[in-house]
């Protein structure tokens, strides 16, 4: 029998997955992972697309990063761009699984999904952190001193797969599981009942010789009709006297009188 995790903390962990997973795919699309500017100039950018403005009477430019350098994009880059893709990708293939068994968790082919799903949760959260990391740890120093609002959005989302991941991990079990209160329909041998242990709790049908009826066996109890002479019923003392003779020397005495 499956034990049932307790609803609310795989609701609670759905919903923190989908929230980081949302929050992974809007933050890493976002130009805007590092912002500056000064008098008449402005730039920001992200892990896709930088923008800048020269001067105030310029309007906003915005390339993508893999046309920036002519391809030359630094190793770094392309790093954080692909472990953002990995991440994705796993938080939505976790978030799917769990969808599926929400729906479908009574088959017994869905037994491992929360703990697939943990480990993907896991992982993705793992490698948003080292995206950042990544993206922080090369950058130059000018990038690093003026993160902006994606960037914390990105390490929030990292954040809210990790958490999402170890409420799944909470072995805490729904009330009314099978496993812990177990009923008669859960584990019917510990409360037998005379259709799964007949031997138990014979019924007359599935033992039919133990009790016999009078038409299995007519001989047992006769009847007056088979033995007449066993209980005649017409006076059985006949040789007792009458009541009138049986003391006569009781109408002699003078008793009468009195």
């Amino acid at each position: 029998m499956e034990r049932r995790k307790h609803r609310g903390l795989v609701v609670v962990g759905f919903l923190m997955s989908l929230i980081g997973f949302v929050a992974h795919g809007v933050a890493s699309y976002l130009p805007y992972w590092y912002s500056q500017s000064g008098a008449g100039y402005s730039y920001h950018g992200g892990l896709w697309q930088f923008c800048y403005k020269e001067s105030d009477d310029d309007d906003l430019t915005c390339k993508d990063v893999k046309n920036l350098w002519k391809d030359g994009v630094p190793w770094y880059q392309r790093a954080c761009q692909g472990l953002a893709i990995g991440a994705t990708l796993l938080t939505l293939i976790g978030i799917i699984i769990i969808i599926v068994k929400l729906c479908k968790g009574t088959e017994p082919g869905w037994k491992k999904a929360y703990p697939v799903s943990r480990v993907l949760f896991f992982v993705g959260g793992l490698m948003i952190f080292g995206v950042t990391g990544l993206w922080t740890g090369n950058h130059e120093k000018y990038v690093r001193e003026n993160k902006s609002f994606a960037y914390w959005i990105e390490i929030g989302a990292g954040f809210l797969l990790i958490v999402s991941a170890i409420l799944l991990a909470i072995r805490k079990y729904a009330p009314s599981d099978p496993y812990r209160t177990p009923t008669a329909q859960s584990h019917p041998s510990m409360t037998p009942a005379a259709q799964s242990h007949p031997s138990m709790t014979p019924s007359a049908q599935s033992y039919p010789n133990t009790m016999p009826t009078p038409q299995s066996y007519p001989n047992t109890m006769p009847t007056p009709q088979l033995y007449p002479n066993t209980t005649p019923a017409a006076q059985p003392y006949q040789y007792m006297p009458p009541p009138v003779q049986a003391y006569p020397y009781m109408a002699n005495q003078g008793f009468a009188r009195y």
